[in-house]
């Protein structure tokens, strides 16, 4: 057998009075002196750095040297941010998985010093300022996040991997290690099954953080979460990847408040006022997306071009007739009259009809809302129930050839319609009575309609 003298190392450790001292050993093979490591310095063994304090500095080293050149590597590309993000989950800390491995590292040295190198990258990416928190971005899909997680994740997933594979070995040695080392920092990692029990965990404390602890920068992702459908976290998270860089960073630092409106920027201590120079109140989110009376025109087609696309696929179902508060549009008027304007109504030819009332913007305000317009709208779906005769109802009266059944549905079908529309139909018919109606009951509205058959034919054609 060949040894090769220059591949080999020798390290000593001896006994000196009381304490172990590190020293050169002299040995010899083939009259050939083996290279001796330096007092202070370590030495590799299957991948591990051994020194006489047991440090781990290689390791360190090499860990902050290796993420800072990938993620400098990465950034340097032309990629689109998501695309970054990407390479950084699945690549980069997969290179560091051996360290976190086998080095005897820190849950506290990886957080503070090896997150803070991925956060910095990760914020000049998004856009993020340092003002800015990252657990939105640390979500899952789901949750409105972009479903990546900082290297302190993955070092725990490392540690709890070692650890279950000490455990659970058939070698009884094995599990002698394990049992001797089950206590101080190897509790936290004994108390996983899995790694994704560790992922889990670390994204229910963000959830939990934005939720009861960022007032501020979770208000956005507290009621997006309490009010939103299933359906639309799945459909925000493709058409949030689809969006421009930078209309993506826009959504991101929407989504946790960041942007660099004039209530932020007071809270950054970076402008001494608060308020909006246009109309004198505070500048908030809430306010710059939906509340500014300076603006109105602008949210005004932002939801006209919303409601425009609800209109138009709504136009295919078949057997209804759409009426929306939209140009080019029948105006739901129609039907509901002046004192109701919801923005879309459907109605089918079973009798049934939808109404559609949008809202677009942040609002945090969503669930009262909802209430208040669900009540607005009952009494109108009632109406419209009443004053609609379907198919059947037709062919029932004229089956049973009853008149007062007809009679009774259709003088509740024409009292209903002069009830809905009578601001207007007092207006044509005290032009063309010179009657005054304005305290009418609803007999006397019902019976002016029956009267006024032209007048109300010239209503419902220029309608």
């Amino acid at each position: 057998m060949i040894i090769r003298v220059d591949k080999c190392s020798t390290f000593g450790i001896k006994k000196a009075i009381t304490k172990s001292v590190q020293y050169l050993p002299k040995l010899l093979i083939s009259n050939q002196l083996i290279p001796k490591i330096t007092i202070g310095e370590s030495f590799q063994y299957l991948g591990r750095y051994f020194d006489f304090h047991m440090s781990n500095d290689n390791h360190k080293t090499e860990l902050t040297t290796l993420l800072n050149e990938l993620m400098s590597d990465i950034g340097s590309k032309p990629l689109h941010p998501k695309n970054k993000l990407l390479f950084c989950s699945r690549y980069v800390l997969s290179k560091l998985a051996w360290h976190f491995t086998v080095a005897t590292l820190s849950k506290t040295w990886v957080t503070e010093n090896i997150d803070s190198i991925a956060n910095k990258y990760i914020r000049r990416w998004l856009e993020v300022p340092i003002s800015g928190t990252l657990s939105t971005v640390f979500l899952a899909n789901n949750k409105f996040g972009l479903s990546i997680y900082p290297p302190s994740v993955k070092f725990i997933q490392c540690q709890t991997v070692l650890r279950k594979a000490l455990k659970s070995s058939p070698n009884e040695s094995t599990n002698d290690l394990w049992r001797a080392t089950s206590n101080h920092t190897n509790i936290q990692y004994d108390a996983y099954n899995s790694t994704k029990e560790v992922l889990k965990d670390f994204r229910f404390g963000h959830e939990n953080k934005l939720l009861n602890q960022l007032t501020s920068q979770g208000s956005f992702f507290c009621s997006v979460t309490k009010f939103a459908l299933p359906q639309l976290s799945k459909v925000w998270s493709v058409a949030q990847s689809k969006l421009p860089k930078n209309i993506y960073n826009f959504t991101i630092r929407y989504i946790n408040n960041s942007l660099p409106t004039r209530k932020n920027l007071n809270r950054w201590t970076i402008s001494s006022n608060s308020d909006f120079s246009f109309c004198l109140s505070p500048e908030t989110l809430l306010h710059t997306v939906a509340g500014c009376q300076f603006y109105l025109d602008r949210f005004t087609w932002r939801h006209n071009s919303v409601l425009n696309f609800l209109a138009h696929q709504l136009q295919t179902v078949d057997g209804s007739t759409l009426y929306a508060d939209l140009n080019g549009f029948k105006s739901p008027s129609i039907l509901t009259g002046d004192t109701y304007r919801p923005d879309l109504l459907l109605s089918c030819s079973n009798g049934s009809s939808y109404v559609v009332e949008l809202t677009t913007g942040y609002e945090t305000n969503l669930k009262s809302n909802v209430k208040r317009k669900k009540d607005k709208y009952r009494e109108l779906l009632r109406q419209l129930g009443e004053t609609h005769l379907t198919i059947e109802e037709l062919r029932e009266m004229a089956a049973i050839n009853n008149a007062n059944v007809f009679m009774s549905k259709m003088s509740r079908y024409v009292g209903n319609i002069a009830d809905m529309h009578w601001p207007e139909l007092h207006a044509l018919f005290k032009a063309d009575t010179d009657n005054e109606l304005g305290d009418s009951t609803s007999d006397v509205r019902q019976q002016n309609v029956i009267n006024n058959p032209h007048v109300v034919d010239w209503f419902f054609t220029e309608k």
